[in-house]
């Protein structure tokens, strides 16, 4: 499995981020898809199998990498409506049923960050050395959790974790989550869920902890990941806005 890294660090905005992904064992190809600067953050973790996987996540990452930065939370919203549109519109020969794709997004917004996602792709963030989870995951597995029928402990190894209730390219319309994280933000992390199957919050969170740059963080998640025997396609993005405080 062959280990894509890049790294970016911006000569204006006070965001900067670095990103690693791996193809999973059991991959033919690696299906998420990134944009690591120098305006937008994102993760994209495709699903429909390869190549629809793929096309879409791809589409995502391109929709969003070419967007102005939005001056409003409407106009960010607007993005994930513009990337639902053209994957559906994608030719019938590059798409199938079930196509679609997870995407989780950061951007400058005011004095911090605005995070929009939809699928079961996070953003973390650390806080005083502890990692939090900024994302709700969109999943019927969350859903069961959120309604008392299944603890945490059991989400995780749930034979349906896998599915999610809200995506990109599923359905004509699209229901993005955004969060908005006023300054002081300090560092961040996204990630696609073959990251989060293989390490603990806890690994995660000494990771982002210990090691200063992004891009040496990133790949050291992505190569622990790896070392877990990941069998589904693995990324991470560590973003640090301003002074990031671990």
């Amino acid at each position: 499995m062959e280990l894509v890294a890049a790294d970016v660090t911006p000569p204006v905005t006070a965001i900067r981020g670095g990103a690693a992904s791996a193809t999973g064992r059991r991959r033919a190809v690696n299906e998420d898809a990134y944009v690591c600067g120098p305006t937008w953050f994102a993760v994209a973790d495709g699903m429909g199998g390869h190549p629809a996987g793929r096309t879409a996540s791809g589409i995502a990452i391109d929709v969003v990498g070419r967007s102005p930065v939005p001056e409003s939370i409407d106009e960010l919203r607007e993005v994930a409506t513009d990337a639902n549109a053209e994957i559906r519109a994608t030719p019938c020969d590059d798409v199938s049923p079930g196509t679609g794709t997870t995407l989780v997004t950061v951007t400058a917004h005011a004095d911090g960050v605005a995070v929009m996602h939809i699928g079961d792709s996070r953003c973390y963030r650390l806080v005083g050395g502890e990692l939090t989870l900024v994302t709700r995951d969109h999943s019927f597995v969350q859903d069961l959790v959120d309604l008392g029928r299944i603890g945490p402990a059991e989400a995780s190894d749930h034979r349906l974790r896998h599915l999610v209730t809200r995506a990109l390219g599923t359905d004509p319309a699209v229901e993005p989550d955004v969060v908005v994280l006023p300054a002081p933000v300090g560092r961040l992390m996204l990630c696609s869920d073959g990251l989060v199957r293989e390490l603990s919050p806890q690994s995660v969170g000494r990771v982002l902890a210990g090691i200063a740059e992004p891009q040496a963080a990133a790949e050291r998640l992505v190569e622990l990941a790896r070392r877990r025997g990941a069998d589904d396609d693995v990324t991470a993005m560590v973003i640090d806005h301003g002074d990031a405080q671990r």
